[in-house]
This record gives C-alpha cells, sequence and structure tokens, in this order.
C-alpha cells in the first residue's frame, strides 16, 4: 500500500500548507551532539524512554479493560473521568490540552539552571495518566500529544539530574528533550523512523541523528520485549482483531516429512553389490538405504557402484555403502529437509525415527518434494474454499476470532462449562502452544491460552471482558 500512503501524505500536507501555512505543530532550535561520551547518556535515555512507554501502554490498556458495574448508567464513566480530570487541572493546568506550549518551552531549553526533575517528571506521568483516563471514559485523549510531552519531559528531567555529576562539557535539556520525545512515541507507537522524521521537522536541523537513531532503537527494544501492542494495536488486540504480519507463508512449511517420505526398499549389508545393483535398477531408484535388523547402517548409491564397478561380483554391500549418512526425520518440516537436501548435492536422504537416530522409518526424495508441494496446496486450497463456504452460510455480522486469556485472568484455571459464556458466541477450540484442543464441558482453561470462538462482534467484546477480569475483580462484584 505505499503508494497509497505517499498519495495521502502528500495530499495532507498540501492540505495543511494551504490552510495553515508555514505554521508548525511545533518548533525547537538546533541542537547536536557535543561529544561522543554524551552518546552513553542517550543511550540510558533510550532505556528510560522505552520503559515510560511500556507504562503508558499499560495504562491505556487498565482504562480499556475497567468495566462500569451495570447497576450504573453509562454516562458514569465519562461524568467520572471528567471530574477527576478537572480536579488534577486545577492543580497543575499544564496537563490539559496538547500541551503544545509545555513542549515548546522544554526542548528550547539550553541549561539545566532553575530545573526541578521531579517537577518535570511528575508532570510527564501526571500527562500520561490523564490520557489513558480520557480514554477510559470515551473521550479522545489521543496518544501523539502525550507521547511527545511525557518525552520531552523525562528527556529534560534526565538532563537535570545527569548535569549534577556530568563532569565534561555542560549539557544541553533542550536536546534530550527532543530525543526523549522521539524514544518515547517511538516506544508508544512502535514507529520509529516516523518519529526520528517528526523531529527532523521540528528542529531543522540533523545534528541529533545518532542520538535520535540510538535512543529510539533501544527504547523499541525494550518496548517490544515488555509490551508487544502498540498504543494502537492494543485496543484491538482487547477485541479478539489480530492484524497479521505481511509475512509470506511458504507451502512446505506445512508438510512434515513423515507425510511423504517413500518406502522403497531397503538393502541388507551382506547382499552382493550385483544384486543390490539389480535391486536398484529394476526398482528406476538412484539410491536405497542399507538396514541390518531394522536398523540403518549406510546408504548405497550408483555413484558408490560406478566407484568400484569392477569388484561388483565379490564386493558386498557393506564394502560399498556410505556409511554414518546424513538423515532426517518425520517431523521435520519439507522445506527445511529440503534446505539440508539441496546443501548437500544429495538427491535422497533416509528418514529415520524421531525417538531413535538409528531406526529406519523411510526415504525422502526429490519425488517427496513434488508431493508435499501438491499436498500443501490442496489443503491451502480446500481451507480458503470452507472460509468461502461458511461466509455463505453464516449471518454477514458474524465470524471468527480469537481471544487470549492473560495473566491473573479469572477465567484460569475454570473448566469451559462454569464461563459464562456470551449467548452470540460458540466456542470453537483452545489452542495452548502449539497444540490445538477441542473443547469440552470439563476442560479447564490456562491463561496463555489463546481462544477461538465465533460469533457477533458485541460477544467478541463482552467476552474479551470475561477474560480481562481478574480474581480481584470477580469478588468485588
Amino acid at each position: 500500500h505505499i503508494n497509497a500512503v505517499v498519495i495521502a501524505a502528500v495530499s495532507a500536507a498540501v492540505t495543511a500548507k494551504t490552510l495553515l501555512g508555514d505554521d508548525k505543530l511545533l518548533s525547537a532550535p538546533a541542537h547536536e551532539l557535543q561529544n561522543a561520551p554524551e552518546l552513553l547518556l542517550y543511550l540510558l535515555l533510550g532505556l528510560l524512554a522505552g520503559s515510560l512507554g511500556v507504562l503508558f501502554v499499560r495504562m491505556l490498556k487498565m482504562a480499556h479493560t475497567i468495566r462500569v458495574p451495570k447497576r450504573f448508567p453509562q454516562m458514569v464513566r465519562p461524568l467520572v473521568a471528567g471530574l477527576i480530570i478537572a480536579g488534577v487541572s486545577i492543580v497543575r493546568p499544564e496537563i490539559l490540552g496538547t500541551g503544545r506550549n509545555v513542549v515548546e518551552s522544554m526542548v528550547g531549553l539550553d541549561t539545566t539552571v532553575g530545573l526541578v526533575w521531579t517537577t518535570l517528571l511528575f508532570l510527564g506521568v501526571l500527562k500520561l495518566a490523564m490520557a489513558a483516563v480520557t480514554e477510559g471514559g470515551y473521550g479522545a485523549g489521543g496518544v501523539f500529544m502525550p507521547s511527545l510531552f511525557a518525552g520531552a519531559a523525562l528527556g529534560a528531567a534526565f538532563a537535570a539530574v545527569v548535569a549534577l555529576v556530568w563532569p565534561l562539557t555542560a549539557l544541553s535539556p533542550g536536546a534530550f528533550a527532543v530525543v526523549g520525545m522521539a524514544a518515547t512515541f517511538a516506544s508508544v507507537a512502535r514507529a520509529p523512523l516516523t518519529a526520528i522524521i517528526i523531529v527532523f521537522e521540528i528542529t531543522g536541523d540533523y545534528g541529533l541523528v545518532v542520538p535520535l537513531m540510538l535512543a529510539t532503537t533501544v527504547a523499541m527494544v525494550i518496548a517490544d520485549y515488555f509490551s508487544p501492542d502498540s498504543a494502537y494495536t492494543m485496543p484491538l488486540t482487547l477485541k479478539g482483531i489480530h492484524l497479521q504480519k505481511p509475512e509470506d507463508i511458504d507451502l512446505l512449511d506445512t508438510v512434515t516429512v513423515g507425510e511423504v517420505m517413500s518406502q522403497p526398499g531397503t538393502l541388507p549389508p551382506t547382499m552382493t553389490a550385483k544384486a543390490a545393483l539389480d535391486c536398484i535398477t529394476e526398482g528406476r531408484h538412484h539410491g536405497l538405504p542399507v538396514v541390518d535388523d531394522g536398523k540403518l547402517v549406510g546408504i548405497l548409491t550408483l555413484t558408490d557402484i560406478a566407484n568400484r564397478h569392477e569388484e561388483l561380483d565379490t564386493a558386498l554391500v557393506q564394502d560399498l555403502m556410505t556409511s554414518k549418512p546424513i538423515t532426517v526425520v518425520p517431523s521435520m518440516p519439507v522445506s527445511a529437509a529440503l534446505a539440508r537436501m539441496a546443501a548437500l548435492n544429495y538427491g535422497r536422504l533416509p528418514v529415520v525415527s524421531d525417538n531413535d537416530r538409528t531406526t529406519h522409518v523411510g526415504m525422502f526424495r526429490r519425488e517427496s518434494v513434488v508431493r508435499a508441494y501438491h499436498q500443501a496446496l490442496s489443503d491451502s486450497t480446500g481451507r480458503h474454499m470452507y472460509r468461502d463456504r461458511l461466509k455463505q452460510r453464516t449471518h454477514p455480522g458474524a465470524s471468527f476470532y480469537e481471544i487470549p486469556i492473560p495473566r491473573n485472568s479469572s477465567a484460569a484455571a475454570q473448566s469451559v462449562r462454569d464461563i459464562r459464556w456470551p449467548d452470540a458466541a460458540t466456542l470453537v477450540s483452545i489452542r495452548r502452544g502449539s497444540a490445538v484442543i477441542i473443547p469440552h464441558g470439563d476442560t479447564t482453561l490456562r491463561s496463555g491460552d489463546v481462544v477461538t470462538a465465533f460469533g457477533t462482534g458485541e460477544s467478541r467484546e463482552e467476552l474479551a471482558w470475561i477474560f480481562s477480569q481478574s480474581e480481584e475483580d470477580t469478588e468485588d462484584e
């Protein structure tokens, strides 16, 4: 969709230029890296910014999962949120609105003299908390400006603290505010390049390009490790909607060696080489495994025989075979077996048992790869046809969806029959690790299970709320 993205971005830029002229959302003076040791400080700032981004996403998640008891009207939620924000703004009015003026004042700082780092940090966290409260009250607080506000406050506060012990040149809190702003937004939105470009647009300078790249990369690593969802994908995940990654799936990954391996026959090690050649050529093979009492001891190929053709009348198979051949196992994906065969330039590989790597169970050949491809293609086509038939037979408002059972959920350790399933939802399966379980009434749910259900959008939201409830929430109700 890159063409559509470019067209939309250019159209938006032209429209904004026409309506607003040269006015920018934010502006800041140019900053630059003063010396190489400062990179260590920016690295530490990236760690803090990533942690702050994770905190913000978890605040938003908490705001989305809090439910008002049914005995109260829905208007209670925005009413309570408004009262909280109004009360806080009486003490700290800076948190109201976008906070644009406050952010510009922080990124424009050139000295740490007079800065109170505790106040700056408190303002940043408070801004994030009020943005989460706004979201929880069905308001539109957004995540862009709160992230920039908190990131700038974090950067300036960090510079104020480090300046007390930093022995080298004087630190510019504005520069750290700019980098902290970009790193925090990158960890919240999982958009590092966007965050860096935004800073370039704000400052109109590339003097902080290295600190920006370093801090945003570190922040992204921290955010990805502790929070798999961004602030934008988290609400979708709570509703059971999972965005698929644009990755191509190799059909041969879906078929195992055991499904397509062949049984071409075997050779005993005491058979004469001439008799073995007759067996190989009559079956139109290029090689056969050598098996002694069910155990694989080698493989004999036409190449092995050709190298010692003069000894066919007197030689035995065990004299000509290749001992300890490279093998594969039935559980291995065909794609992996094919890669191994291609790397070694072999046309066939013996298949041994998963439990005993000396027990022969079959042969994997080039013909097996062709058979695997056709099988995978057939299965894939069948799945598409099955989904199409389901769509034709079901209500337009219903669909399949997946909802994970979070840690500390009250649904964990309960049996299926004990869960209050929504009326418009049908339980289909439970995925536990790599295993798919067909559930029954006595099937016990566990934390980390992914439940697949079929139902309406309303049932998906209701089921997501049921799974999000902790044991404490259940006791309170």
